[in-house]
């Protein structure tokens, strides 16, 4: 009983550093089909549990099969988990059965992994490709795809070729595997790999982007935006209209673009669409999630104003990406919609949001005429934010800038402090 006891206690205790090892095997003369073990921590051994892919609660489809422990089938639970007993398990394996890419392009919102047979790479999406413990916050990980490379995506573990699973808590995890074209953008504290997966003319894109960058480090102020290394994969296909469709993974942003002549169609949405996750992921976590996703999204504007790009198409993203002048609800009451599961509500923390510090950036410009909301940027992303709203330093700045009744009145009208 003692032994038993102590054994539970240290699985406890191991369980919350515990890094399982994921081994993924892909082989050519059988794309479509990725063969997964994971030998189990000897602290899993002694206690149940359930595993399921992490992506189920956001909605999309699995597309692991085949779930066994040590060879012996695993059947299902009600909540569309599977169990494994204590003590009759060391190695978990289960196949995934992958996609291929329709005619029209990959439709990226299903979160799928695939294999594209004409450029000749694997991409490979944990939301619907790895078991994971249910509701284990803690747990983390590394993948070793074996039998084909190179790999990227996410980020890599020390030296290895394997890379890391992103905690239960972050953004999915996608890792491209296969040899294609790429470029990379090294800016400040910003590195960022391109990579070509349907053969467009991207050169104007990557020069743009690493001039955003630029300013926006420079905006920033030195050491308020962490460093990111991050692969930016470029998939064929988007909507019906050609607009990019992009999905952010962790330090894996896959962006699907249509291409007309070789020439990609759109690219000023798409570079909008790039900085504004970028920003995201280099932001300090202390700022709310409205200030996050309303400054990223102002931001990549304010880059995109900078750049060489037509300014009629510039001026177009604008119009889609700034709200109308009345917002359809307070930010912080947004934010509250989108806490409590309301996912739309980040579209209008985003708009209204830009639109709030848009009209906090003219303020300041009518009173100062020299001054705009760079001089305060580093001040508002090493500020602590209180209850969530706006740091009282700040706030004086922001008054004395650009007047104390305007601000009052946009936090009064955008906010709702």
């Amino acid at each position: 009983m003692i032994r038993a006891a102590a054994l539970l206690a240290a699985a406890c205790g191991a369980a919350q550093a515990e890094t399982w090892l994921y081994r993924v095997a892909l082989d050519p003369d059988e794309p479509l089909l990725a063969r997964v073990v994971v030998e189990l921590p000897a602290a899993r051994r002694v206690q149940d549990f359930s595993v399921q892919a992490r992506g189920l609660a956001a909605g999309v489809s699995t597309q692991v099969g085949e779930i066994r422990c040590d060879g012996a089938p695993l059947a299902p639970d009600s909540a569309s988990a599977w169990q494994v007993q204590a003590g009759r398990c060391l190695n978990l394996t289960w196949t995934v059965a992958l996609s291929a890419p329709p005619e029209g392009g990959v439709d990226l919102r299903a979160k799928e992994s695939f294999h594209d047979s004409t450029a000749g790479y694997w991409l490979f999406s944990e939301a619907t490709s790895l078991l994971r413990p249910v509701d284990d916050a803690r747990h983390g990980g590394e993948i070793d795809f074996v039998g084909r490379g190179p790999a990227h995506g996410a980020a890599p573990v020390g030296a290895t070729a394997r890379r890391l699973l992103p905690a239960a808590d972050d953004s999915f995890g996608f890792y491209v595997i296969g040899r294609l074209p790429g470029a990379t953008v090294r800016e400040g504290g910003f590195e960022t790999l391109h990579l070509d997966a349907d053969g467009g003319d991207r050169r104007v894109l990557v020069a743009e982007h690493g001039r955003a960058l630029r300013y926006l480090g420079r905006a920033a102020g030195a050491r308020q935006l962490a460093p990111l290394r991050s692969t930016v994969v470029w998939i064929g296909g988007a909507t019906d209209d050609g607009t990019p469709v992009g999905v952010a993974g962790y330090r894996t942003l896959l962006l699907s673009t249509a291409t007309r002549d070789g020439r990609m169609q759109q690219e000023e949405t798409a570079l909008a669409w790039l900085l504004r996750e970028q920003l995201l992921q280099a932001m300090p976590d202390r700022l709310p999630t409205w200030a996050r996703e309303s400054l990223a999204q102002y931001y990549a504007i304010r880059a995109l104003r900078r750049s060489e790009l037509p300014p009629s198409a510039v001026a177009m993203v604008e119009r889609r990406l700034l709200d109308a002048p009345a917002p359809h609800s307070r930010l912080r009451e947004a934010q509250r919609r989108l806490e409590a599961g309301d996912e739309p509500a980040r579209a209008e923390l985003r708009a209204a949001g830009a639109t709030f510090w848009e009209r906090v950036d003219r303020a300041i410009v009518r009173k100062s005429g020299f001054r705009t909301l760079d001089s305060v940027l580093p001040q508002l992303l090493a500020a602590q934010w209180p209850g969530g709203r706006l740091p009282p330093a700040v706030r004086e700045r922001l008054q004395r800038y650009a007047g104390e009744s305007a601000i009052e009145e946009l936090l009064a009208q955008y906010v709702g402090d």
